[in-house]
């Protein structure tokens, strides 16, 4: 079941094409976002509420392929979801944060779940060394919100 935000996001995303996205201010590198989540449906939603932003998106379909991506693109911050097949967000979490690439190990992550066992997800992924957690669906409010809270702002430069 989705709620009518999640809808309304979904039936802008047939506009996309003509949508304009927001520009960063001159100077400013887009920050780049990992999306790691098996659902492309997820991975889509996702981009259509960061859109306000200048983001650029590298999408992964699971946590090993986030960790390939992790090893040869910069990212400035990893949304991940908890339940994938393989690795889960949690173990994805723990081993990105024990990278030897002191930038990697840095970069904020925001966990994703429908469990219906939040707590014992948002625990996990404490241990692991996320950032933020948030229950899904998660509203584009929500969302911005947290990313505002775990994400540097961009620097001239």
């Amino acid at each position: 079941m989705i709620n009518s935000e999640t809808a309304k996001a979904f039936a802008a995303a047939a506009t996309t094409e003509t949508r304009a996205f927001a520009r960063p201010e001159p100077g400013v590198q887009p920050q780049r976002v990992l999306l790691v989540d098996d659902s492309r449906s997820i991975r889509t939603l996702l981009k259509i509420y960061l859109m306000a932003r200048s983001f650029e998106y590298i999408e992964a379909e699971s946590a090993e392929a986030g960790l390939k991506v992790l090893e040869t693109q910069p990212v400035d911050l990893i949304l991940t979801d908890f339940h994938m097949d393989g690795m889960n967000g949690a173990d994805f979490a723990a081993t990105v944060r024990a990278s030897r690439d002191v930038k990697v190990a840095k970069i904020p992550i925001l966990m994703m779940t429908g469990d219906a066992n939040a707590a014992e997800v948002r625990n996990k992924g404490q241990k692991a060394g996320i950032n933020a957690f948030v229950r899904k669906p998660v509203s584009c409010a929500q969302l911005m919100t947290l990313v505002d809270t775990i994400l540097p702002t961009p620097k001239k430069g």
